[in-house]
């Protein structure tokens, strides 16, 4: 846990909170807090700061909570995945959390089980609660916006009515063109990534995405498993994206082996 996240809720007017939770438990068999002790503390949807710890118990934490600085910015990069199986999408959406993305929409395709739509898996609050693990992992109070599809079609066309598309890719291991050679994020600019199945997306589901506008392009020389696609995908679009509006790109602080 990296960062501490509170429901706007559980802090008080003063500023004080108390956790009973497996937070708490994590203060005192993890990091072994102690009072006065300051913790990197975030409220969900809010800015980030710290907290000073107060007091411990055997049953709970008690904090002084004061933030500092600004609600971070909205993330760029939106998702759109074939729905993995519940094993694997509970790493997808630890990953998505922690590695900014503001938007997922989770899809039926041809090679979707369409009995993973029933799983426990897509309840709301299993769903939270990766998304939970993945901000406290990667450090940020924003969570995901996260939509199921239980049909391609209608999204396709919510997709091609878009009155003000982003840059739209389409992750295809059999795409010609590499993701850097179409990446074309303006400053400012959105980007919206589409990462097929496990076996991929099929050549009439591809055609549709081109329709909506998106252009088809590989990560790589390699078949990829969906978690790691995602993954992959992000890292790469925040170099290219730190690259093609200016920022430094920081230089390795160790010895090659």
């Amino acid at each position: 846990m990296n960062l501490l996240l509170l429901e706007p809720a559980e802090v008080d007017a003063a500023g004080r909170t108390r956790l009973r939770d497996r937070r708490a438990k994590h203060i005192r068999s993890v990091l072994r807090a102690v009072p006065d002790q300051v913790l990197r503390v975030g409220v969900i949807g809010g800015g980030i700061g710290s907290g000073r710890v107060v007091s411990l118990d055997d049953g709970s934490v008690e904090l002084d909570v004061e933030i500092d600085n600004p609600v971070p910015a909205r993330p760029w990069i939106d998702l759109i995945v074939g729905l993995p199986r519940p094993a694997v999408l509970h790493r997808v959406l630890q990953t998505v959390a922690a590695m900014g993305v503001g938007r997922l929409d989770l899809t039926a395709a041809w090679r979707v089980e369409k009995s993973f739509f029933s799983s426990p898996a897509l309840r709301p609050e299993s769903i939270r609660k990766h998304l939970l693990l993945g901000a406290e992992q990667g450090m940020t109070t924003r969570l995901p916006a996260v939509h199921q599809h239980r049909l391609l079609v209608p999204l396709i066309r919510q997709l091609e009515a878009s009155e003000e598309p982003p840059q739209r890719v389409l992750a295809h291991p059999d795409a010609s063109g590499s993701f850097e050679t179409v990446f074309s994020l303006a400053a400012g600019g959105r980007l919206e990534i589409a990462i097929g199945p496990e076996g991929g997306w099929i050549d009439r589901e591809v055609e549709s995405f081109q329709r909506a506008g998106f252009v088809a392009c590989s990560l790589g020389p390699w078949i990829l498993r969906v978690e790691t696609a995602v993954t992959a995908v992000l890292a790469q679009a925040e170099l290219l994206r730190r690259i093609s509006v200016g920022e430094p790109v920081d230089e390795p602080t160790h010895s090659p082996c």
